[in-house]
């Protein structure tokens, strides 16, 4: 039991330090868009939960330990999955998911697929677990419309809840209805929100017009990066070897998915879906130390080598100004993501001249026009071009 406490706050202190981490980095305008509830591009269940605590102050440090929590403590759903495997190839198990290279750079992000990958972990743990699948059978109708409605990928792992559903033992009209109702509420869900067909329509066309081989290539980086090459050719070649075909397929779903509309976060889909199809193969962990060390290598390079997104200057603009005590419409020339509406202390707008009235700042990303050098000054604590109010 002691053991167990330890594992919990050695792995808990891990998902803090990751979550700090990526607070320091700064905010990415899809992690601003789901803090602020903005209906695009998911459906809303998420946003909403995310939502509620808006106006707190450590709304995001605490929604980025939640995620990383949650990606951190699935390694007990990792280690009950190995339940029959040597302890020492337990442990491998467990190293190949905390260090696969696509958990050490989200954990401690807002963006959706964090969610999925963590549902998809539970949903490959639940299918080893044919008694409590069967005990709990109402459980995957209701993990099917939460995957759903937290983000649209989760339409991705349907073969795994088609066989989840035939394996709880339900009457055939049971699991057809508790697999088509779901997506029927979403394909009802999607036509309210317009936004949502729009950015659908923008991710997958991503990839028109580049090049095949490129295009084939930023896959395999997020192939490789989602298991750290040793998990990713394992899991692979073993959900391959031992004729896992819903796996496959599933992974051909996600591998078509990420072809079409390509997102450097989506490489976390494939961690849960490699670790299945290494445990549906457990002999290739013969050698397990030798896996640890390597997966524990080629995590820690990808980590230190492949780049994090790049921010913006939103956070230390934000806080400039709050400093301050500037208060009021900030307007914004140039482009702009969602960070800057939620980082700033004011309503955002862009800017025009005509609207300079009633700002109380002006943040220039290109070049502003027409600003009256007698009612603003220059603001010079910012990496930016800020202008604030002078005040009588």
């Amino acid at each position: 039991m002691l053991l167990r406490v330890l594992v919990f706050g050695l792995l808990q202190g891990f998902a803090v330090l990751l979550a700090e981490l990526h607070r320091y980095l700064g905010v990415h305008t899809d992690e601003a868009k789901y803090l602020l509830n903005i209906p695009y591009p998911h459906p809303p269940l998420m946003r909403w939960i995310l939502e509620t605590t808006d106006g707190w102050q450590h709304q995001e440090i605490f929604w980025r330990i939640v995620f990383a929590s949650l990606l951190t403590q699935g390694t007990w759903f990792v280690w009950d999955m190995g339940r029959k495997l040597h302890k020492d190839q337990r442990v491998t198990l467990c190293g190949l998911w905390l260090f696969s290279g696509a958990l050490l750079l989200q954990a401690g992000t807002l963006f959706m697929p964090t969610i999925t990958a963590i549902e998809t972990l539970f949903l490959c743990w639940i299918l080893q677990r044919i008694e409590f699948l069967k005990r709990w059978s109402a459980l995957i109708p209701l993990l099917w419309l939460e995957m759903l409605f937290v983000a649209y990928q989760g339409i991705l792992f349907a073969p795994l809840i088609f066989v989840a559903l035939r394996q709880s033992g339900i009457a055939p009209w049971q699991r057809w209805s508790a697999f088509l109702i779901p997506i029927g509420l979403l394909a009802l869900y999607t036509p309210t929100n317009p936004l949502t067909i729009v950015a659908t329509g923008s991710v997958s066309g991503m990839s028109m017009g580049m090049p095949l081989e490129e295009s084939v290539a930023r896959v395999l980086k997020l192939w490789v990066i989602g298991g750290s090459m040793a998990l990713s050719v394992l899991g692979l070649y073993g959900m391959v070897k031992s004729k896992q075909y819903p796996l496959v397929l599933t992974l051909m779903l996600v591998t078509a998915y990420i072809f079409v509309g390509f997102r450097s976060f989506y490489a976390i889909l494939f961690t849960p879906l490699l670790i299945a199809g290494l445990l549906s193969a457990p002999k290739l962990l013969k050698s397990s130390a030798f896996l640890l060390a390597l997966q524990i290598a080629a995590g820690t390079a990808i980590f230190l080598y492949v780049p994090f997104p790049e921010y913006s200057s939103a956070r230390s603009v934000g806080d400039a100004l709050r400093v301050a005590g500037v208060h009021g419409d900030i307007l914004i020339a140039g482009s702009f993501g969602h960070e800057w509406q939620y980082l700033m202390p004011g309503p955002v707008k862009r800017y025009r001249p005509d609207f300079t009235n009633d700002a109380a700042a002006i943040v220039c990303l290109d070049r502003c026009v027409a600003i009256d050098r007698q009612a603003w000054q220059r603001f010079p604590q910012t990496t930016e071009e800020v202008w604030v109010k002078i005040r009588d």
